[in-house]
């Protein structure tokens, strides 16, 4: 018993012994004294949760841990009432931030070395400007450059101009771009970085896609709260595909009545998901009062359903364009969370349509312009 004693006694001393894992020195310029409290940020419930706070001093500070959960970490300086964020992980971790940098109480940039799922999110995110830095791009970086000069002086009209601009030029850019994010995600699929970036990449992948990435990953990532929205968003888009039943829904409509998309069987239907500050959105109205007069006596029917948090702007709307069909809004039951119906309907963008025949199965989704009208035509026959 003794020699066991001994043995444990000796156990317990080597472990009490042995070096922090997580040891984190920091530097903010700008600050001088002040309290850093170290915590988690939700992006679901835009909550703070505090797990520790440490002094800054002369604008240094230092944390250690026996371990740390590799995971998104949020700093708050109290005095300074700042803040930054950044993933941390086990290591020798140095980390600066300069107030300068601040906008909107938030430091955009920050430096992070010794965090190696830090850095594959910087060669994830930055890979759009390498590709962009390609000779074959050069139109579309100098379009984009000057764009960027146009938002930082301010100038809204110029920076529209050249956003729609950029827009049609950055095609090529965006699928090259999403070509070899693809292959670094799954090159690095069991990393914690890929849990941050997976929400983010919706607009490129297609379906398939999604869904493969989705099933590659280790199941502890697929418990994480983020990939946990992205597989219901999936889900939702398997549920809402050709051939399948348009999911029924009831909201109230711009005269505070209730309307529910069943109401309307026996109908063709135009689902349009669109908002008052949604110029494409706008703009499509002209061509789509078109349809509308063309086809509505004869059982078409459109269903606006505004992506708008401010009532009166939506109402505004709909007013100065004259738009004659059926409008409801939306609802946020967790705001600043996606909008339920959007959601149901696995929409990633403004403007989205679903076109749903007259039995309330989907025809076809995200038709605009001349793919609409072909469909109407080879629906109703002229």
């Amino acid at each position: 018993m003794k020699k066991l004693l001994g043995l444990l006694s000796i156990v317990a001393l080597f472990a009490c012994s042995q070096p922090n894992q997580f040891n984190l020195t920091g530097t903010i310029t700008g600050v001088e004294d002040d309290q850093l409290v170290i915590g988690t940020f939700s992006r679901a419930t835009m909550t703070f949760t505090a797990i520790d706070t440490v002094p800054v001093t002369a604008g240094q500070f230092e944390y250690s841990l026996p371990s740390i959960e590799t995971s998104s970490y949020s700093f708050q300086l109290i005095d300074a009432k700042l803040s930054f964020g950044c993933i941390l992980e086990n290591g020798e971790l140095t980390i600066k931030a300069d107030v300068a940098d601040a906008q909107r109480g938030y430091i955009q940039a920050i430096e992070l070395s010794g965090c190696a799922n830090h850095d594959l999110s910087q060669e994830f995110s930055g890979m759009n400007e390498t590709i962009m830095n390609q000779p074959e791009f050069a139109d579309c970086k100098a379009v984009h450059t000057k764009m960027m000069e146009a938002y930082e002086a301010k100038q809204w009209e110029a920076y529209e101009e050249l956003k729609e601009e950029y827009s049609h030029l950055s095609e090529d850019l965006k699928k090259e771009t999403w070509k070899a994010q693809k292959a670094f995600l799954e090159q690095h699929i069991d990393q914690y970085f890929v849990t941050q970036v997976f929400p983010f990449i919706k607009r490129e992948a297609t379906l398939d896609e999604m869904l493969d990435l989705y099933n590659a990953l280790p199941e502890t990532s697929k418990q994480h709260p983020t990939i946990v929205d992205v597989k219901e968003d999936i889900d939702a888009k398997l549920a809402i595909q050709p051939g399948k039943p348009a999911p029924d829904f009831t909201l109230k409509t711009d005269k505070g009545e209730d309307f529910s998309l069943s109401s309307l069987k026996g109908q063709y239907v135009l689902i349009d998901f669109w908002a008052s500050w949604c110029k494409p959105c706008r703009a499509s109205f002209p061509h789509v009062k078109e349809l509308y007069a063309k086809y509505h006596d004869k059982g078409f029917e459109v269903v606006g359903i505004t992506n708008d948090t401010n009532n009166e702007m939506w109402l505004k709307a709909i007013e100065e364009d004259q738009t004659p069909w059926i409008h409801v809004a939306d609802r946020f039951p967790s705001n600043p969370a996606p909008a339920e119906i959007i959601s149901l309907y696995g929409m990633d963008f403004l403007p989205s349509t679903v076109l749903i025949d007259a039995n309330g199965i989907i025809i076809a989704k995200l038709l605009h312009g001349d793919e609409l009208d072909k469909k109407l035509e080879e629906i109703f026959g002229f």
